[in-house]
């Protein structure tokens, strides 16, 4: 089972204009244009070498996709012109594994290598890598001066959403790794201690507002019950609990990805009354106690 790193791309690339350089990838390129601001494309030739610098100035260029399979060279010519012009412009380098002695010097310097055959969905994650870091960067830059200035206020839901809607980002990205892991069957006390680590983050986040607050606690039992867990003493008829975790996780992510990036403000109290629900359905399976009526199947938000 493969991530769909094309939900997070158009997320994180809104702001940038990137350039492709070559021809072999055009249809792959033409398929993320429209998760970025601007794709401009190019050919790979003397002539677009010598007009490099203007069409990075002009475009306002800040990633680039250079294709190196039709000429090596030029690709090494290419991003040497680009990094003199701006060393902060991401680089993504595509080539067959035959030209690596080659390239070897530029491969060094830039951000991301792919190799031929692309594979789309690595490409997606590739693209997903170099732009996630700039992004982390200057969400934690956001939120370091959000909290030194005060200003996540009560009453001020709009800055609470942007001040942890990368880290929100990240944290439901970790939960869906880990909801995968859940679904191939992983059990370990590591795990365990990995999920209470995240819902931690989640309660920390909620911490912030007066509006969301209320379900901190919640997080914080669950990560406490399950750093408790003693994999061994679980019977293996009651293993089957781990799959309800699983989709109370999954729950997370989702209620995460459209509160700070899609700003839908799903009302807090009713998720609450779900997931408090929906842990103590998790709980009773887990322990193999009697449900109650009330308690009998999971209510998913």
């Amino acid at each position: 089972m493969h991530k769909d790193y094309s939900a997070y791309i158009q997320f994180l690339a809104a702001d940038y204009n990137i350039l492709y350089i070559g021809k072999e990838n055009e249809n792959l390129i033409d398929k993320i244009s429209s998760y970025f601001k601007t794709l401009s494309k190019i050919t790979m030739n003397e002539n677009m070498l010598n007009k490099i610098a203007t069409t990075l100035s002009k475009r306002d260029i800040n990633v680039v996709v250079i294709d190196a399979k039709e000429n090596e060279t030029l690709a090494n010519q290419f991003f040497q012109r680009i990094h003199e012009y701006d060393s902060d412009i991401i680089t993504i380098l595509l080539f067959d594994s035959k030209q690596y002695e080659k390239l070897s010097e530029t491969i060094y310097f830039v951000d991301a290598v792919i190799f031929y055959p692309i594979i789309e969905q690595l490409f997606y994650k590739k693209l997903f890598s170099v732009l996630s870091t700039p992004y982390a960067i200057k969400s934690i830059g956001r939120r370091e001066i959000a909290i030194k200035q005060d200003v996540v206020k009560e009453n001020s839901i709009d800055k609470f959403f942007d001040t942890y809607e990368g880290s929100s980002l990240f944290i439901a990205d970790d939960l869906t790794d880990i909801v995968m892991r859940l679904n191939a069957g992983e059990l370990s006390q590591e795990l365990f201690s990995q999920i209470a680590e995240k819902l931690d983050d989640v309660a920390n986040i909620f911490s912030k507002s007066s509006q969301t607050i209320s379900i901190t606690p919640i997080y914080q039992e669950l990560a406490s019950y399950l750093r408790n867990i003693k994999i061994q003493e679980i019977k293996p008829e009651h293993l089957k609990a781990f799959d309800y975790l699983s989709e109370i996780l999954s729950d997370v992510s989702v209620y995460l990805l459209d509160m700070f990036v899609d700003r839908i403000f799903k009302d807090v109290y009713i998720f609450e009354h779900s997931l408090e629900n929906n842990i103590i359905f998790m709980k009773s399976q887990l322990e193999g106690k009697e449900d109650d009526e009330d308690n009998s199947e999971l209510e998913f938000f």
